[in-house]
C-alpha cells in the first residue's frame, strides 16, 4: 500500500498520468524503481521525476496513512479487493480512494448519483430530495458531491430514509466544503454514510480538484439524476463524464407531480 500512496502523493502525477505509469511498469512498487531515462521517456512533469526517484514519499506515505487511521479512516488502492469494482471499470481510475464511514455497506448497494446547481429553486431542492428518498427507500444508495443546493438535499433525502449517501470530496477528508455542511456530514457518517475522494489529507477546494470528483461521483453509480443544472455547470460536466462512462444519465422534465410521490422508481 505504501507504494500506492506515495504515487498519489507525487506531484503533477494524476489518475491518467498513474494509469501511464502502471502500464508501463507492471506495479506502483516498480514505478519506484524506474530509471531516470525511462520516466523521462514517458513525458512527465520534471518534478515528478525528481519526487519518484528521491525516494522521500515513502516516509511521507508512512505518515499520510497513520493520520488517516486517527481521522478514522482509511485508504483503498487499485489493486485491492475492496476498492469499488465499478470505479476501477472507467478509464483512469483513482489510484487511491481515502474513505470514512461505513464505507462497505455504501458501495455494495446500487448507486445513483445526484447532482445539480448550488443556488436551486426550493422547487428543485424538494424534487431532489424527495427523489433520493424515495430511491434510498429503495436500497439504493445515493451519491453526490456534498454541495450546497441539489448535493445537500440529495444526502438528506438518503438520511431521512434511513437509507446510505456517498459524499464524494474535493478535498481531503480533513476538510469539510463547504464549511456550513459540516452538521450534515455528521450525519451523514451517523447514518451509516461515508465520505469519499481521491486526495490526500489537508487538500484544499481549489477548483481544479471539482472534475476529479465529478467523475468519482459518475463511476461510482449505475445511473446519473440531473436537477436544475446551468448550461456551464459542474453538473454538465458530471453529465458529460456519465456518458463516456456508459452511465445512464435522467434529469427531472420541469415541474414534478404529485402522483410522482406514488410512482415505482426501477434500475
Amino acid at each position: 500500500m505504501l507504494a500506492w500512496i506515495a504515487l498519489n502523493l507525487t506531484p503533477g502525477i494524476g489518475p491518467r498520468a498513474a494509469t501511464v505509469l502502471l502500464e508501463r511498469f507492471g506495479s506502483a512498487e516498480a514505478v519506484f524503481h524506474a530509471t531516470r531515462q525511462q520516466l523521462v521517456s514517458l513525458k512527465l512533469e520534471a518534478a515528478a521525476v525528481d519526487a519518484i526517484l528521491s525516494r522521500k514519499l515513502e516516509e511521507r506515505a508512512k505518515r499520510e496513512i497513520d493520520e488517516v487511521k486517527k481521522l478514522g479512516g482509511d485508504a483503498l488502492v487499485l489493486d485491492d479487493g475492496s476498492y469499488p469494482e465499478i470505479l476501477r471499470e472507467i478509464a483512469d481510475p483513482p489510484p487511491v480512494l481515502y474513505v470514512k464511514g461505513d464505507w462497505q455497506a455504501c458501495f455494495d448497494q446500487p448507486s445513483i448519483g445526484v447532482v445539480g446547481s448550488r443556488s436551486c429553486s426550493t422547487y428543485g431542492e424538494n424534487a431532489s430530495e424527495m427523489l433520493a428518498r424515495d430511491l434510498a427507500s429503495r436500497g439504493i444508495t445515493i451519491t453526490s458531491g456534498l454541495a450546497r443546493g441539489i448535493d445537500a438535499a440529495a444526502h438528506r433525502g438518503a438520511i431521512r430514509a434511513k437509507g446510505r449517501t456517498i459524499a464524494v470530496m474535493g478535498t481531503g477528508i480533513d476538510a469539510v466544503y463547504p464549511r456550513e455542511n459540516n452538521g450534515l456530514v455528521r450525519e451523514i457518517l451517523a447514518n451509516g454514510g461515508c465520505l469519499v475522494t481521491q486526495f490526500p489529507l489537508g487538500t484544499p477546494p481549489v477548483k481544479e480538484n471539482f472534475p476529479y470528483r465529478n467523475r468519482i461521483i459518475s463511476g461510482l453509480s449505475l445511473g446519473l439524476l440531473v436537477v436544475e443544472a446551468s448550461e456551464r455547470s459542474g453538473s454538465l460536466i458530471t453529465a458529460r463524464l456519465a456518458v463516456e462512462q456508459d452511465r445512464e444519465v435522467m434529469a427531472v422534465p420541469g415541474t414534478l407531480r404529485a402522483a410522482t410521490r406514488s410512482a415505482r422508481i426501477t434500475l
